[in-house]
């Protein structure tokens, strides 16, 4: 599902992100070359665990029609992290697992989206399909501060998903279908586009239709598309696969929910 390239030029470190991404130079099985945002499991929390949730929402995303920088399986050659100027980065690249996640680098046309930033008519589809994907995954890394999302005009990017499916760690949690259980999608600032889309008038349709045709099949792709070398995140994938699944088939229970928070 997810290609596979091969890192050839450390181009810079990104300065901004907690997990410390890197601009790459990759190379296609083709000979192509593609400039991807890379993330490598030294720098993040729970390791590979992290790519892989990155991983499985952006197949999530992908599925359900979501504007996602195209991702990508980086590997990682000794000889690359021989090369890398940045003593930093040098270090926690030869310390990560030899399969890094890769993002599209978006060019400098997008600007991050910054508060007070409006949702037009034409954006409210994708805005609202948006908002209903973090809250099913349990996202919370879409806030005012920290949007991860590029915009141009009526168009936009939306990125960074290693901390959603860890609803696992969370106390006396409620999944998204049931009554209170997006109770933080209320708080303000938790979600960049609540705000706008509080007593919007939202057809809900194209998001129903898109969660109910994920296939249990499809959802089993995305286990696939999990590296070996990601061995360590094997249970907390089919932890992920499982919210997914059941969202699917509690879909008018979670957009209920929505509508709730967004009144």
């Amino acid at each position: 599902m997810l290609e596979r390239i091969t890192a050839v030029e450390f181009m810079a470190p990104v300065a901004t992100g907690r997990t410390q991404p890197s601009h790459l130079l990759c190379e296609k099985i083709d000979g192509t070359t593609v400039e991807v945002i890379a993330k490598f499991s030294a720098n993040c929390d729970e390791g590979v665990i992290n790519l892989a949730r990155e991983l499985i929402a952006a197949c999530l995303a992908g599925d359900l029609g979501l504007p996602i920088p195209e991702p990508y399986l980086v590997e990682i050659s000794p000889a690359f992290s021989d090369i890398v100027s940045d003593v930093v980065r040098k270090s926690k690249i030869q310390a990560s697992e030899t399969v890094a996640f890769g993002s599209t680098f978006i060019t400098r046309q997008y600007s991050t989206w910054v508060n007070g930033t409006k949702i037009s008519d034409a954006m409210l589809p994708m805005a609202s399909a948006i908002f209903a994907f973090d809250a099913i995954i349990q996202n919370p890394d879409r806030r005012d501060g920290n949007a991860n999302c590029l915009v141009k005009g009526n168009e936009c990017r939306i990125f960074d998903h290693e901390l959603c499916f860890n609803h696992d760690k969370i106390l006396f949690w409620k999944p998204p279908w049931v009554l209170d259980g997006l109770n933080t999608m209320k708080i303000p600032g938790n979600h960049i586009f609540r705000a706008e889309l509080q007593g919007r008038a939202v057809d809900y349709s194209s998001i129903r239709g898109r969660w109910r045709g994920l296939s249990d099949a499809r959802l089993l792709t995305y286990e696939q598309a999990t590296p070996n070398e990601w061995g360590a995140a094997k249970t907390a994938v089919k932890a992920a696969l499982k919210l997914i699944g059941e969202a699917r088939d509690n879909i008018d229970g979670c957009i209920k929910e929505i509508e709730r928070v967004l009144t």
